[in-house]
C-alpha cells in the first residue's frame, strides 16, 4: 500500500501470528489424533485381554473344584480310583489328565491309569508351589512334552498330592481367536510358569509393542499375567483413519483463524493510514473543558480534549484511539494535529492574557527532540491571544525520562511554558521525582475527589496529596468535581483550580466561545 507517494513495507514477521493461526489447529489435530488413536488401541487391547483373563478364570474356577476331589482320593490305590478320575475327566474337555502322585513319583493318571515317572525326570515340569497349592504354567506334560498346559496341585494325605493338568490347546485356542480382534500378539503366563503364546506371536515376524498389561490374582495367591502386543503399523494405520476425518475441519478452523489474524494484522498495520486520512479529512476536533479559578470565581483556562468522530461510525473513545495511537507510534502526529486545530480555533476566541491552554503531551513526545521548537512554533502562531500554555504530563514520563524530557521541561518553562504532572497518584511516580523535576502544577485525579463524602467526613489521602503540593510550591487543580460538596471540600483546603461536570462539560469550540462571553467578569473580553 502507499500513501501520498510513499509505499509501506509490511514486515514479514507481522504475519507470523497468521502462519501460526494456521498451522496450530493442524498440529493439534495430528497430536491429539495420534494420541486417540494409542488410547482407543489400548482401551481395545484392554477389552481383549479380558475376555482371556475371564475364560480362564473360568476355567480354573473348574479345576480349583475338581482338584479338592482328587487330593482327596490319596493315598488310594491307583486301580481303586482310577474309574472316578476317567469319569471326571471325561465329563469335562478343558483337563488333560488328572494326577495322583506321592513324594516323588506320579502313580496314577487318568489317562493311562498305573504309571512310576520320576517327576524329577521331566525339565519341563516344575514343582515349585506354595506349602497348600501350587499353580503354573508350562510347555509340555510328560505325556505330551509340546503342547502347553496349565498345572494346579494341592497336597492329598501327607506325603501325597493331587493335580490337574488343564490343557493348553484350549487357552490357545482363546489367545488365537482374541487376536484376531486387533491383529495381537497375545501372551499368558501363569505363576511363574512358562509363558502361553498366540500363534500370531511366532507367525509375525515384524516389531511388535506392548500396549496393555495386566496382572491379576488368581485364588488370592497366585498371578495371572496377560500381555498383548500390536504391530506398529496398527497404530499408525487407526490414525491415520482419524486423521482423514479430523484433518480438514482442522484445516478449515485453521483457515479461518488465519484468516481472522490476517484482518487483524492488516488492520493494525492500517492504523496509521486510518489516523492519516482522518486527520486530512477533518475528522478529529478539540473539546474544552473550562477550569474555575478560586481566586477569580470565573474561567481562567480550558483543557484541550481531543475528540475523534468517525463517519458512519460516530465517536471513537478516546482512550481506544490515543492507546492505539501510541502502539503504532502515531501519537506525536497526532499531537501536532491537535496544536493545529488549537491555533484554528483560538482565532475567533476572547480570551485575556494569560488564559491557560492545557494540552497533554504523551511520554514519547516529551523524550523528542523536536517538542521545542513545536511548542515555541505553537505559541508564536497564537502570539495574538498571549495565552499560557501549560503541558500536562503523566507520572510515567517522568518514570520513563532519559534525560532529554528533563532538558525540555527547563528549555521550555523557561519561555514561560508550564509544567502539570495529570492525574497524579495513580501511577507509580517515586515522590523524589516532584523535587527533582520542576513542575508547576499538580492535577488531582477524579478517583480521589469521588472519595469526598457529602456526609463531610474527610478524605486522609486527597488531604496529603493537596498538603503535599502545598509544601512543594505546586498549585493544585482537582478533576472530576461533580457536587457541591466537592467544590466546597476542596475549595476549602485551598485548592487553587477546579474541573469537572460541576462546572462545564467539555465543548466544542463554537460552543466554548458564546459559552465564555456568558462566564467571563466585565472587561475580560478583550479583541
Amino acid at each position: 500500500m502507499s500513501t501520498s507517494g510513499m509505499t509501506v513495507r509490511v514486515p514479514s514477521w507481522r504475519y507470523l501470528p497468521v502462519a501460526f493461526a494456521l498451522v496450530v489447529p493442524v498440529l493439534l489435530c495430528v497430536g491429539w489424533t495420534w494420541l486417540h488413536a494409542k488410547s482407543e488401541q489400548r482401551h481395545a487391547a484392554e477389552d481383549a485381554a479380558k475376555i482371556v483373563r475371564v475364560q480362564v478364570e473360568n476355567i480354573l474356577s473348574q479345576a480349583w473344584s475338581l482338584l479338592d476331589r482328587v487330593a482327596d482320593l490319596t493315598p488310594q490305590p491307583c486301580a481303586d480310583v482310577l474309574p472316578s478320575l476317567q469319569r471326571w475327566s471325561a465329563l469335562n474337555p478343558y483337563f488333560r489328565a488328572l494326577v495322583l502322585a506321592n513324594s516323588d513319583h506320579i502313580y496314577c493318571s487318568s489317562v493311562i491309569g498305573t504309571v512310576d515317572f520320576a517327576i524329577g525326570d521331566f525339565r519341563k515340569w516344575p514343582i515349585d508351589g506354595t506349602p497348600d497349592q501350587w499353580l503354573f504354567s508350562v510347555a509340555g506334560t510328560p505325556l505330551a512334552p509340546d503342547r502347553p498346559a496349565i498345572l494346579l496341585g494341592k497336597p492329598g494325605a501327607p506325603g501325597y498330592s493331587g493335580a490337574v493338568a488343564v490343557d493348553g490347546r484350549y487357552v490357545l485356542d482363546l489367545l488365537n481367536a482374541v487376536a484376531t480382534l486387533g491383529d495381537y500378539r497375545l501372551e499368558l503366563k501363569v505363576g511363574k510358569g512358562t509363558p502361553i503364546r498366540s500363534d500370531s506371536w511366532q507367525g509375525s515376524a515384524g516389531p511388535a509393542d506392548l500396549i496393555y498389561e495386566e496382572v491379576t490374582r488368581n485364588n488370592g495367591r497366585v498371578a495371572l499375567s496377560i500381555n498383548v502386543m500390536a504391530p506398529w503399523e496398527s497404530v499408525v494405520s487407526a490414525w491415520q483413519q482419524l486423521m482423514m476425518s479430523y484433518l480438514p475441519a482442522a484445516i478449515a478452523i485453521g483457515a479461518g483463524l488465519a484468516f481472522a489474524a490476517y484482518r487483524l494484522q492488516v488492520n493494525r498495520l492500517s492504523f496509521k493510514e486510518q489516523l492519516r486520512r482522518a486527520m486530512k479529512a477533518d475528522e478529529f476536533q478539540v473539546c474544552y473543558q473550562p477550569v474555575y479559578g478560586q481566586k477569580t470565581g470565573q474561567c481562567e483556562g480550558v483543557e484541550a480534549l481531543m475528540r475523534w468522530n468517525r463517519p458512519g461510525v460516530g465517536f471513537v473513545r478516546p482512550d481506544i484511539f490515543i492507546a492505539a495511537a501510541e502502539a503504532e507510534e502515531m501519537i506525536i502526529p497526532l499531537t501536532q494535529h491537535v496544536l493545529r486545530l488549537i491555533e484554528r480555533d483560538l482565532q475567533t476566541w476572547q480570551t485575556p492574557p494569560d488564559f491557560h491552554i492545557a494540552v497533554n503531551i504523551a511520554p514519547e513526545h516529551l523524550s523528542s527532540t523536536g517538542l521545542v521548537p513545536e511548542i515555541q512554533a505553537f505559541r508564536a502562531n497564537i502570539a495574538s491571544r498571549q495565552p499560557l500554555i501549560v503541558l500536562e504530563i503523566t507520572e510515567r514520563s517522568l518514570i520513563s525520562d532519559n534525560g532529554q524530557a528533563r532538558r525540555n521541561i527547563d528549555a521550555l518553562r523557561a519561555e514561560g511554558v508550564r509544567v502539570a504532572i495529570d492525574d497524579f497518584g495513580t501511577g507509580h511516580c517515586s515522590l523524589s521525582y516532584l523535587q527533582m523535576f520542576p513542575v508547576d502544577y499538580l492535577k488531582i485525579d477524579k478517583g480521589f475527589v469521588h472519595a469526598i463524602q457529602p456526609s463531610g467526613e474527610e478524605a486522609p489521602v486527597l488531604d496529603v496529596i493537596i498538603t503535599l503540593a502545598h509544601r512543594l510550591n505546586l498549585a493544585v487543580v482537582a478533576e472530576g468535581v461533580e457536587t457541591q460538596a466537592q467544590f466546597d471540600y476542596l475549595t476549602s483546603r485551598g485548592v487553587a483550580f477546579i474541573q469537572g461536570y460541576l462546572f462545564a462539560r467539555p465543548m466544542p469550540s463554537v460552543e466554548f466561545v458564546p459559552w465564555y462571553a456568558g462566564h467571563s467578569p466585565p472587561g475580560a473580553q478583550r479583541a
